[in-house]
């Protein structure tokens, strides 16, 4: 099959975009399972044009979709209302492809769907309306649509997201040495939290119960994995001080941007993964599911969206949001149960392989395969 999809933060080269990495997984897999696929990104993209995905870097040159969209016979949207501001147009191109001459089939993938903008409130029902069919990448946009949108909830199919961070192989056996490489004690307890450092990640929370079981485990390190965009310098900031009134500061590791490898095996270097979101835990955070992935137990915060996927005590621990005492007390209970945190972590990897690319990229396959025969 001819796929092409658009993403205009296609790949995530200068900044983490979670939407960006998607498409970069889930492309390469389509490629490799033997369809034709396309990338249609922003006209800023300087990498590599062929290969096993080709990308065309037009989106902002003002080209017409019917320009590149006879690359495809199905379409895929990648849509987030901010990767589409000043990008309006992109709102018409369903209606254009449906009655074309030999125009693609389009299908929008929404990852999230409401910003607070006028322009996203008036976007999504259009899509919805007007695309041969949507995806949903995670539990929260489907009840959203049901919710707010319900006639047009039966036009939309759900395929969760996968993990942008793949598990390196071997990265079991180097445990210790990367330990060493970041000075990190061979036997100490080690927590670990991956993902971008901005408000919501509930890593406020995080220190302060990272401080509380510092006084029962004394030796225990905090690893933090992941980018700082510019414009959270001083949320980042703000953190490193509360670090520091906890006393906490020489117990925590910032280990920045890696590549993805190095990424993963910092992520095994841990005995339990954190991931405290003040929201709650939910199927739309990559760095949820990247922990999972890696079998690690994660420990994360309840979500008031009932999920089919997650269960508290089989294959993640939860505890209420914001609340580090509940935190504190999780940690150091898993700390001292490692047979109970192995079986949390046998449990997050059996949920992982439902999020594995292979199983995505098919079951996208088939929502694009159902829209070509109806054309």
């Amino acid at each position: 099959m001819r796929i092409v999809m658009v993403c205009p933060s296609y790949p995530p080269r200068e900044l983490t975009c979670g939407v960006g990495d998607y498409t970069r997984c889930l492309a390469e897999e389509l490629a490799r399972g033997g369809d034709d696929v396309t990338v249609v990104t922003s006209t800023g993209y300087a990498g590599p044009r062929t290969g096993v995905v080709r990308v065309l870097p037009v989106l902002g040159d003002g080209a017409e979709p019917r320009r590149w969209w006879d690359a495809g016979d199905v379409l895929d949207v990648q849509y987030a209302p901010d990767l589409y501001r000043g990008r309006s147009r992109i709102t018409r191109i369903p209606l254009l492809a449906r009655f074309a001459r030999g125009g693609p089939s389009v299908v929008v993938t929404f990852h999230t769907l409401l910003d607070g903008s006028l322009g996203a409130r008036l976007a999504v029902p259009w899509l919805l309306a007007t695309a041969a069919h949507s995806i949903s990448a995670n539990e929260e946009v489907s009840a959203m649509i049901r919710r707010r949108l319900p006639g047009l909830a039966k036009r939309c199919t759900e395929i969760p997201i996968g993990s942008n961070i793949a598990t390196a192989p071997g990265a079991g056996s180097s445990r210790r040495e990367e330990r060493a490489r970041l000075a990190l004690p061979a036997d100490a307890p080690i927590l670990v939290h991956f993902g971008l450092v901005y408000p919501g990640k509930g890593l406020e929370t995080l220190f302060e119960a990272f401080a509380v079981l510092r006084q029962s485990v004394r030796d225990a390190r905090l690893l933090i994995v992941g980018d700082t965009r510019p414009e959270e310098r001083g949320y980042r900031a703000g953190l490193e001080s509360l670090a520091e009134r906890a006393a906490i500061a020489s117990a925590v590791t910032w280990a920045g941007n890696r590549p993805g490898d190095e990424v993963s095996r910092l992520l095994q270097t841990a005995d339990l993964y954190v991931v405290p979101y003040d929201d709650g835990a939910t199927i739309r955070r990559g760095s949820l599911i990247a922990g999972l992935a890696h079998g690690l137990p994660v420990v994360s915060t309840r979500s008031s969206l009932a999920s089919a996927y997650l269960r508290d005590g089989d294959n993640v621990a939860l505890v209420p949001p914001r609340d580090a005492r509940a935190l504190a007390a999780k940690l150091a209970e898993l700390l001292g149960a490692p047979a109970e945190a192995a079986r949390l972590g046998r449990g997050a990897r059996a949920l992982a392989e439902r999020f594995a690319w292979p199983v995505i990229a098919a079951e996208t396959r088939r929502v694009f395969a159902r829209v070509r025969e109806r054309r």
